[in-house]
Formats: C-alpha cells, sequence, structure tokens
C-alpha cells in the first residue's frame, strides 16, 4: 500500500479515534442502561431508507426460507433481474439488472462489497439460502451510502434473529444433489451469537446433447455429462452485541468447495478438469448510537477477505495446465450520522485494497512469461471513497427526499512475476458518482423519482492483462451510464379483497461499453467500442383474492440500441438478455398444514452475440435454436408445528431451451427438503 493511501487511513483511523473520546463522555449511558437493563436488545439488520419504493425491495427469510434452492432461484422470480448461468449447481452465476452486465452490479454480504477487483465478477451462489436473513434489492441507485452503481445493488443480510432458535433441514434431490444444513441462535441479555454450517453435493450428471461425442466423435448424442460434481462445505459465525449505546457486530464465514468442469465438446471420461476455492471472511462493526443533539451515530468498519482458488486444466492424462489465483481485499471506513431538524447528513470516507496474484505451471513446470503465453502477475488495486449522503423528510406531508454524492481516487497497477526486469505498469484516476430521489406516498399511493450517474470502472485485468495473449489496455475509459427511473406503488382493498400494483419505467444511457477484441492471430485485449440506449417498464400486480388464494403477475420490456463505430455492432440490440419477460404466478393453501404454488416464466427476444447474428424468432425455433422459453416450476409446503417438507419440481414439462450461456439447460429437477426448528 503506497504512502498516500496509508496516509488517508491513518488519518480516518485518528479522526474516528478523536471523535469517540471527545463524544463518548457526553453520552447519557448510565441513565440508558439503567432503562433497559430488563430487556433483550435488538440489533436491526436492514438499513431503514426512506427511498423504499418499486426500484427498492426487501425479502425477508420467510418470503423463501421454504421453497428456494439457491439464491439465484429468489433473484430469478424479481421483476427486472434476470439470472445469467451454466446449467447445474456450483457452475458460473451472475445477474443482470435491468439489462446490466454483471461487473456493472455491486454485491454486498453484511455491508462488504464482494465483486473482485481482478475480474469484476462475484459467485451470486456463495452463500447458502438457509444462511440469510434477508436480501434488499437496489435496481438502479446505491443502498445508503457509497459510489453508484450502473446496474444496481444486492446486499445479502446473514442469519441473525434476536431469540433462542435452532434448525436443522437435509435436502435431496435430482442428479445426485444431497445438502445438509445445521443452524444455532444463542440470545443472551445484551448478545446474540449465530451459528450455521451447510454441506452440499451434486453429481450434476444430467442429460446434455454432446456436439463430438467421446465414443463417436462423427455424431452429437445426448448423454449424462461426466466430470461435472460439485461439493461444498460453508460455515459461518454472527456475533452481535448491544450494551448501554455501543453495538458491536462480528462476522466470519469459511467456504471450501470443489467444482469438476465438464468438457461440453466431447464429454471426454479422462478430462480430470477441476477448480477448487477456499475462501474466509472477517467484518467487524462498531456503532456508537449518541444521545448527544444533532449526533445520531458513528459507525465504524473493517473487513479483510482472503480466497485461493487453484484452477486445473486436464483434458487428458498428457497434459496438465495449474492456475492458482490468490485475492486479498482489506477495507476500513466510517460513517457518522447527523440530523437537525427535518434534514439528515451522512458524511463517509473508507479505504479499500485489494490484490491480486497468479502462479502457474505446465506439467509442474512455471510458465515462462514470454510474451506469447500468459505471464503470472501481481496486481493492485487502492481505492478511496469520499462522499455524503443527504436526506430530508417533511414533517408535514408524506414527502422525502435525498441526494448522494461519491468521490472515487482509485490506484491499479500490475507487474510480471516471472519476467526478468520486469516492468510495473501503474493507472491512477478519479471518478465521480451522484444521485438524487423525490419520494412522495401514503398508506395508498407511494412516488418515487430517481436520477443517477453511475460509473463501472476497469477491472484490473481489462487494464492489464496477462502480458501474454491477452493484453491490457490502460487507456480504458470508465463505463458511465446516466439513469431516470420513475416508481409507482399503489395498495387498496375492495371487498376484502387486497392488492398491490405498481409500475416502474425508466431510461439508461451508457457511454464507452468495454468489450474483448480480438485480432486475426487470436490475441485479445478489452476497448472501449461503443454507447447504448436503454428505455424499460416493469408492470406487476398482486392479490390475496380469498384467504387462501393469492396471484402475482409481472411483466419487463426492454428496448436498447447500441452506437459502434464498428459497423457490425452498430444500431444492434444488447445481447446476452431477454428482451421481453412475463410471468404469473398462483399460491393457494389447501388446509392449514398444505399449501400449493405454480410460477410459469415467458421469456423472448434474446440475442447471442453483439453482432445479433443469432436472434430469436419463431423461424430459428423449428430448425433447433430455441432461445425463446417458457419454464413452470411447481412447489408444495407442509407443515406442522415444527416440521417441515417441502417438494420442489423445477422446469416441471422439462421445456428445452439455450440458457443465457448459449448452452442446453438443464431439463426437468425435483428437490425434497426436511426441516425441523426449535428441536
Amino acid at each position: 500500500m503506497d504512502t498516500l493511501l496509508q496516509n488517508k487511513i491513518t488519518s480516518i483511523t485518528v479522526i474516528t479515534l478523536i471523535a469517540c473520546a471527545e463524544l463518548l463522555p457526553l453520552s447519557k449511558a448510565q441513565a440508558y442502561s439503567n432503562e433497559n437493563t430488563s430487556d433483550v436488545e435488538v440489533i436491526e439488520i436492514v438499513n431503514n431508507h426512506e427511498f423504499a419504493s418499486s426500484n427498492y425491495q426487501v425479502l425477508r427469510r420467510e418470503d423463501f426460507i421454504d421453497s428456494s434452492q439457491s439464491l439465484s432461484d429468489i433473484l430469478g422470480q424479481i421483476n427486472g433481474i434476470q439470472i445469467r448461468q451454466i446449467s447445474g449447481i456450483g457452475n458460473p452465476v451472475s445477474i443482470s439488472i435491468r439489462g446490466s452486465s454483471a461487473k456493472q452490479v455491486q454485491f454486498f454480504i453484511d455491508g462488504q462489497l464482494i465483486n473482485d477487483s481482478q475480474f469484476g465478477s462475484f459467485d451470486l451462489n456463495q452463500i447458502p439460502t438457509e444462511q440469510i436473513e434477508s436480501i434488499e434489492i437496489s435496481k438502479n441507485q446505491a443502498i445508503g451510502t457509497g459510489s453508484t452503481p450502473i446496474g444496481g445493488v444486492i446486499r445479502i443480510n446473514t442469519y441473525n434473529p434476536s431469540d433462542d432458535s435452532n434448525k436443522v433441514s437435509v435436502a435431496l434431490g435430482s442428479f445426485g444433489y444431497q445438502e445438509l444444513n445445521l443452524l444455532k441462535n444463542t440470545a443472551f441479555k445484551h448478545h446474540s451469537l449465530a451459528f450455521g454450517t451447510t454441506y452440499l453435493a451434486s453429481d450434476n450428471d444430467y442429460y446434455y446433447l454432446v456436439p463430438q461425442s467421446f465414443d463417436n466423435p462423427s455424431k452429437s448424442i445426448t448423454e449424462p455429462l461426466k466430470n461435472n460434481a460439485f461439493e461444498k462445505f460453508s460455515l459461518f459465525v454472527n456475533d452481535s452485541a448491544q450494551i448501554d449505546q455501543h453495538q458491536l457486530r462480528l462476522n466470519l464465514t469459511y467456504n471450501k468447495q470443489d467444482k469438476g468442469l465438464a468438457n461440453y465438446q466431447n464429454n471426454s471420461p479422462e478430462n480430470k478438469s477441476n477448480i477448487s476455492m477456499d475462501s474466509l471472511r472477517f467484518g467487524l462493526q462498531y456503532n456508537w448510537l449518541s444521545n448527544v443533539e444533532y449526533i445520531d451515530s458513528i459507525e465504524l468498519e473493517y473487513y479483510n477477505d482472503r480466497k485461493d482458488e487453484l484452477y486445473l486444466d486436464s483434458l487428458n492424462g498428457s497434459q496438465k495446465n495449474t492456475n492458482d489465483y490468490q485475492t486479498t481485499k482489506q477495507h476500513v471506513g466510517i460513517k457518522p450520522s447527523f440530523t437537525v431538524s427535518s434534514f439528515t447528513f451522512n458524511p463517509f470516507a473508507n479505504a479499500t485494497e485489494n490484490i491480486f496474484t497468479s502462479f502457474s505451471t505446465q506439467n509442474d513446470k512455471p510458465n515462462e512469461c514470454n510474451g506469447i503465453s500468459a505471464c503470472d502477475i501481481e496486481a493492485k488495486q487502492e481505492q478511496i471513497n469520499l462522499g455524503a449522503r443527504f436526506s430530508w423528510q417533511s414533517k408535514s406531508l408524506p414527502l422525502s427526499s435525498y441526494l448522494l454524492a461519491n468521490q472515487l481516487f482509485e490506484d491499479n497497477s500490475s507487474v510480471a512475476l516471472n519476467q526478468v526486469s520486469p516492468s510495473k505498469e501503474q493507472s491512477k484516476e478519479q471518478y465521480n458518482t451522484q444521485e438524487l430521489g423525490f419520494n412522495y406516498g401514503d398508506k395508498k399511493l407511494k412516488t418515487s423519482i430517481n436520477w443517477s450517474q453511475g460509473v463501472r470502472t476497469p477491472t484490473l485485468y481489462e487494464l492489464f492483462g496477462d502480458r501474454g495473449a491477452f493484453k491490457g489496455n490502460d487507456n480504458l475509459l470508465p463505463e458511465e451510464a446516466e439513469t431516470y427511473a420513475l416508481s409507482v406503488k399503489y395498495h387498496d382493498t375492495i371487498s376484502s379483497m387486497s392488492f398491490d400494483v405498481s409500475s416502474s419505467v425508466y431510461q439508461q444511457s451508457i457511454e464507452n461499453s468495454i468489450v474483448a477484441i480480438f485480432n486475426s492471430s487470436g490475441t485479445g485485449t478489452y476497448t472501449n467500442v461503443s454507447n447504448a440506449e436503454l428505455v424499460g417498464l416493469e408492470l406487476q400486480m398482486g392479490s390475496q383474492i380469498t384467504s387462501a388464494l393469492s396471484i402475482s403477475l409481472q411483466a419487463h420490456w426492454i428496448d436498447s440500441d447500441t452506437q459502434s463505430e464498428y459497423v457490425a455492432f452498430n444500431n444492434k440490440k444488447l445481447p446476452g438478455i431477454y428482451h421481453q419477460q412475463y410471468s404469473a404466478a398462483l399460491s393457494y393453501q389447501l388446509n392449514d398444514t398444505l399449501a400449493i404454488k405454480v410460477n410459469t416464466n415467458i421469456d423472448k427476444e434474446l440475442y447471442f452475440n453483439r453482432s445479433n447474428q443469432f436472434e430469436t424468432n419463431d423461424e430459428q425455433n423449428k430448425t433447433g435454436n430455441p432461445a425463446n422459453r417458457i419454464v413452470t416450476d411447481l412447489s408444495l409446503h407442509w407443515r406442522v408445528k415444527n416440521y417441515s417438507i417441502n417438494l420442489s419440481c423445477a422446469n416441471l414439462f422439462d421445456e428445452y431451451y439455450q440458457d443465457l450461456a448459449n448452452r442446453p439447460a438443464q431439463g426437468r429437477s425435483i428437490q425434497l427438503k426436511f426441516s425441523i426448528e426449535d428441536i
């Protein structure tokens, strides 16, 4: 970490310590303690956001815990969200919000930004659903403070109840799926300790159309995939305490997983390729609740994340390539809160350091950094965010507004590790983001208007490449987007039948899209190639028709257009997203113990590449490229006292379609889950 960053982190720490030292003696801690000695203190996990609207949603644990197999299953049911994955448990999963790329989405777990600085990605399903307390979804804004993203925010808050509880669940399913979850929480007077562990495994041997079968390369054969198994162990600890005006929360998460990498081209039994990962994440959050006039609180946070990924590329017995990727991340921040009359002011400052190191071998010998093959590198990214959030709440009207501004200072560098006299490449930049929102609403009608200017800075890989077949481009401009969004939400009850209707319309202009370009010799680099315009409309309606019957309808349309100096990419639709989506869900409570839910999704107008060479239409569907899809899922839930059984069937009618990775999707999948709570 360079001197400038060290000095700024030191300054933040000193200011924090001085503030705490000066303010704590002024508090009324003793009176606070005397008034609450008989009560158990509860620490709220989910922040209270005054901009809650159709653009911002919170999913509570009870909304998904008994019916969803993974986080991607949960998020895939949200209007405006699309999941991109290669079928099968443990394969890469990414997310698109309102047409964004996954790199444009910020992903948080307990306030920790998980996005990888080297590649910009994250593993959407790295946290089991049993370990989730709530999910916050912002479709085009930051959550609380920080930089404004282009593609919204997903924030996961882990299991941390305020009461004593415990739970055991076992699940079995298709293709060798098995899962075991253990959860326990112990609540003390001013203290709560939660512990959980998960074991998950799957053979992933679903049927797949292999283009050139290993046994008969001249034919395409549908057969079970080989070397596609997945195994994962996860452990987490949440420790929360509140004494007088002091809140302290500690998070510790460990994940270990191993995933075989199938050869989709010929399904060779000799293929031994796999990727294994060990990760350890630690977070500490301290919050001082003030009784001093105008000062609400002072929040301090620190987290550390370490990840080791070992990739083995061994398609046959004669060659073995390994790549060991090690990533570390450290973060420290401070966020005080001040309130004067109807105004709230939240300045913030944080510093983050990311270090990525790779070590590669070919048949157990280190690769030479010769300008042709990929080089091992050490890449570093140092970021400082300085900004503030201003909020206003009318005292006489249901009217509120907010303004968020952030300045990002970024220092990126990369150096080859196995090169004679390597040169260090470096890039220093600073970026501004801002957003503004107005909200008006009563018990029946809520309206929200938002404007934002977001940014997605180039990743280290995009800037510096690997010194081999993929060259970096340190002249890359950041992706920038200006977004306008209007949402309306209406709730009413007619003849004892309640219903909710909501809609959102948004317009987004994206500049300097970063994509990979390859020359005739196969050497690639990233460059800014195009701009894009998106206009979208979301409609949804939910109704509790009777005490037992409820229905939900959703629709999402996107109209996109790209502008590029490359003729092949000009005036085209954005690839990798469905431009039309429709869904309907029906839930019925048959009796006191048994409920049934059916959900159908219709997705249309998908383009697989930037030139729109493969567009979806009825004629293509007849010729064997059915990118349009209709998928129906069914679930049955039975509960008696502390016992519950959930039976779910994904892709009930076994519809054949191409997933967003342009590969045949996994067919019908059945899972049976049995749970016991508060034994």
